[in-house]
């Protein structure tokens, strides 16, 4: 048993990475962290009337197929942007990195023009919450002109539909004796494999009221939104949310510690497993020791992480990312922190946290793995073997532009605020990249660029196996 794991690991080792397969087995114990990853700056469109209507901060970006959809949020003078859709098409090329590469897509840019023929459409609003569902682009709450969180009958799902540029609605009422308040600055997602969608956090009234911390499901067997009976809370009031492989995950800031903190909310895969009692619970780890949980964890515990982010107050986001063969990670960049009443720092910094990996597959059997090496084989990083838990800074890999394709010469996007809900950044290229658009810089001006971070493979790297 134990020599038929080692040969599916090094098999994967080869797959990853090009290692031999002798070299691989000895290489399991590798850290798989940090990432090598590329920063590209999207080609800004051809008339300055779409720079400047792409121009808009609290917005929202979701991608469906090979394109991104930013809808709502502010413009540059502070006013609500129409409700008309802009369309990016991503370019496509992988492993960029020289002027020699050729796209296989091209950076195009279309505006859908919010449908005249039918009443039924969405008003205008910021700071909401939208995911993607199949051909659909689907948005939720957010703040309406007045700054007011939008009411609107039975906490309704807007659908706009990417091929047909068609609004519809549906209705979403709640289960009994429960209230989905209207709110802002939260986050959607929708679970492919179980057909619902998830609601967490939020704001319920002004900005300087605290988030909630509510997990809520809309369910498409019974059309109503239930709130999630989870044991315990996550610690704090959700900075940045993301959502992978049924797993919901936040980071806050510990009221009582004071500690940054990630927490996660494992919803099980079905309906029946989410009725057992004690299945759904919340737990907590602190950034700086990942071996200690709030709940039942089966962390081995041994050591504090010697490598953070800074602490963000707000404004950041939290995206999903994937090395393949079920390795999974969440990226966390830009941001704000609070150094006074009235003043911010800005971040540009990019980190991963390396989360649990999809299980029964190459990288879960790896960490099984690594967590039972011999101690002087783990690595100092990691002393637990697998990596789970832990952060890095990202290793970004310079792109070499073409002159003619060069923006502003601009390398990096620079500190930026993503909005409290983190909305203006989504997952794309299979789950390989991230894509993000606009935001706030930080002398408060509001940006009209795009970029892709992607994964950069095909460079000699001995300090990452996969």
């Amino acid at each position: 048993m134990a020599e038929a794991a080692v040969g599916l690991l090094a098999a994967e080792q080869v797959v990853a990475t090009g290692v031999e397969a002798g070299v691989a087995a000895a290489a399991i114990a590798t850290p798989t962290q940090p990432l090598k990853v590329s920063l590209e700056q999207l080609a800004l469109p051809k008339t300055d009337e779409d720079v400047e209507a792409l121009a808009r901060s609290n917005h929202t970006v979701t991608v469906i197929g090979n394109h991104s959809y930013i809808f709502g949020g502010v413009d540059s003078s502070g006013n609500p942007c129409p409700i008309d859709v802009y369309c990016i098409t991503l370019p496509t090329t992988a492993n960029k990195t020289s002027p020699a590469d050729a796209e296989t897509t091209r950076t195009e840019y279309r505006c859908f023009k919010a449908p005249t023929s039918t009443g039924l459409l969405p008003r205008p609003r910021q700071q909401h919450a939208a995911c993607a569902q199949g051909k659909y682009m689907v948005i939720h709450g957010g703040l309406d002109s007045d700054g007011k969180p939008i009411e609107e009958d039975d906490n309704c799902l807007w659908f706009w539909d990417s091929e047909t540029n068609q609004w519809s609605r549906r209705e979403g009422p709640t289960q009994l004796y429960k209230t989905l308040a209207p709110r802002h600055s939260h986050k959607l997602f929708f679970d492919e494999s179980q057909n619902f969608f998830v609601l967490h956090g939020g704001k319920t009234s002004d900005h300087a009221e605290a988030a909630s911390t509510e997990t809520w499901l809309y369910d498409f067997h019974a059309f109503a939104w239930t709130i999630v009976p989870a044991t315990g809370s996550p610690a704090g009031p959700a900075i940045a949310t993301a959502y992978i492989d049924s797993t919901l995950y936040t980071i806050s800031t510990n009221p009582e510690t004071k500690e940054d903190t990630i927490n996660y909310l494992y919803l099980q895969k079905s309906t029946t497993d989410r009725e057992k009692p004690d299945s759904l619970v919340w737990k907590s780890i602190p950034f700086t020791n990942p071996s200690t949980t709030s709940a039942i964890s089966t962390t081995p515990t041994d050591t504090s992480n010697p490598i953070i982010p800074p602490h963000r107050d707000g404004g950041a986001a939290l995206v999903p990312l994937s090395t393949g063969y079920g390795r999974n990670y969440l990226v966390y960049m830009f941001g704000y922190t609070n150094t006074s009443a009235t003043e911010k720092e800005y971040h540009s910094s990019i980190y991963t946290l390396q989360v649990p990996s999809t299980r029964n597959t190459l990288a879960s059997a790896k960490d099984t793995v690594r967590n039972h090496l011999p101690s002087f084989l783990k690595s100092k990083t990691s002393p637990q073997g697998s990596g789970e838990w832990t952060w890095a800074p990202v290793d970004l890999v310079p792109v070499e532009v073409p002159t003619e394709k060069a923006v502003g010469g601009k390398t990096h996007p620079g500190p930026r605020d993503l909005f409290d809900g983190g909305g203006a950044a989504s997952s794309c290229l299979g789950g390989k990249g991230v894509v993000l658009w606009g935001g706030r810089n930080a002398k408060g001006e509001i940006e009209s660029d795009g970029w892709i971070l992607r994964l950069a493979y095909g460079y000699a790297d001995s300090a990452r196996s996969e």
